[in-house]
C-alpha cells in the first residue's frame, strides 16, 4: 500500500490529542510526550538527539510515539510544530525560567525580591503569548451560551475561583460557586449536563476533587473550561477549553499570578458580551451596597464617596 497519511495536519489539534492520549500511553511514551507538550518550541528548533537529551528520554522512544500518534516518522511529527514556529511568534512558548536567581554579588533579600520580580513577569508574558484575544473570546462566548457556569478550585486555588465567582457573579448570575452546601459537590454535579459550563482552576500537584469534578463533568457533556499549568496536567484530558497558565516562582510555592490574569480575562471578556443587561445588574448592585453601607463614607464628605 502507499504511504499512511498523517493522521493530524495542525499544531492545535496535535497539542489536543497529545493531552486526550497521553495518559493511555506506556509510562516512557508518556514522559516523551510531556516533554513535546510543555517545550514545543524546543522540539520545533531542535533535532530529536537533542530533545531527547533534554527529555532523558530514549532516541527510539520519539520515533515510538510518533508512530503512536498516526505519524511515519518523527520528522512528520516534528514538522507540524517547525510550521506553527514559522507562522507564529516564538515568544508564545515559554521557556522554563532557568535563571531567576540574580548573579551571587548582591544581597540576599535583593536576590530573591529580583528574583520574585521577573518570575512574576515572565508568568504574565508567558498568560499573554499563549492565550490570544481570539482563543479568549471564543471561551467566553461557549460559557455565555451556557444556562450555568459553576467554579470549583480547592486548596490553593479555592480564594482565586472565590474571587472569580464573586466579580464575574455582578455581571452574570449564571456563575456560580460549586459546593455550597457545607462542602457537597455530589449534590450540584448530579443535574449539570451539555447545558452547563464547569472552569476548574488546579496547579500541579492537582487536588483530586478538582480532577474528579473535571473528569464527571466531562463525561456528561458539560462544557469544561481547565485552567492549569501544563498540558500534562491530570485535569486537562478533561478540559473541553483548556487554557494553561504559568506559575515559576522563586520558593517553595507556586505562583497564582498568570491564573488570576486569566480569570481577569475571562471576566472582562464575559463582561464585553453580557449586554447592556449586565450594565444594569452591576449598577443595582452598587446602589444596594452604598444602601446597606457596605462601602467606607467619609463623614466629613459624605457626597463625595
Amino acid at each position: 500500500g502507499g504511504k499512511r497519511k498523517c493522521r493530524v495536519q495542525d499544531f492545535e489539534t496535535l497539542q489536543d490529542q497529545l493531552t486526550r492520549k497521553r495518559a493511555s500511553l506506556p509510562p516512557i511514551l508518556q514522559q516523551a510526550a510531556t516533554f513535546l507538550l510543555e517545550h514545543p518550541g524546543e522540539v520545533a528548533t531542535q533535532s530529536m538527539r537533542q530533545v531527547a537529551a533534554k527529555s532523558g528520554v530514549g532516541l527510539p522512544n520519539f520515533s515510538r510515539l510518533a508512530k503512536a500518534m498516526g505519524f511515519e516518522t518523527y520528522n512528520e511529527l516534528r514538522d507540524i510544530y517547525r510550521q506553527h514556529v514559522q507562522t507564529r511568534t516564538t515568544a508564545g512558548y515559554p521557556e522554563r525560567a532557568g535563571h531567576l536567581q540574580s548573579s551571587g554579588k548582591i544581597s540576599g533579600d535583593e536576590s530573591v525580591w529580583a528574583s520574585f520580580r521577573q518570575s512574576a513577569l515572565d508568568n504574565i508574558e508567558s498568560v499573554f503569548a499563549r492565550i490570544d484575544s481570539q482563543t479568549i473570546a471564543a471561551v467566553a462566548d461557549r460559557l455565555l451560551e451556557k444556562e450555568t457556569i459553576h467554579v470549583v478550585g480547592m486548596q490553593a486555588s479555592h480564594p482565586f475561583v472565590a474571587y472569580f465567582q464573586y466579580v464575574g457573579g455582578m455581571v452574570a448570575p449564571k456563575i456560580k460557586p460549586l459546593g455550597r452546601r457545607g462542602g457537597v459537590i455530589a449534590d450540584d454535579l448530579i443535574d449539570m449536563g451539555p447545558h452547563d459550563a464547569v472552569i476548574c482552576l488546579a496547579i500541579q500537584p492537582c487536588a483530586r476533587l478538582t480532577v474528579q469534578v473535571a473528569e464527571q463533568a466531562f463525561e456528561r457533556g458539560v462544557h469544561v473550561v481547565c485552567i492549569t499549568d501544563s498540558l500534562a496536567s491530570p485535569l486537562a484530558p478533561f478540559g473541553s477549553d483548556v487554557l494553561v497558565t504559568a506559575c515559576k516562582s522563586p520558593l517553595f510555592f507556586e505562583s497564582y499570578i498568570g491564573a488570576v490574569a486569566i480569570l481577569e480575562l475571562l471576566i472582562g471578556f464575559i463582561t464585553l458580551r453580557a449586554g447592556p443587561e449586565a450594565i444594569e445588574r452591576i449598577k443595582r448592585i452598587e446602589i444596594d451596597r452604598r444602601r446597606f453601607g457596605e462601602y467606607w463614607v467619609d463623614p466629613k464628605h459624605p457626597a463625595n464617596s
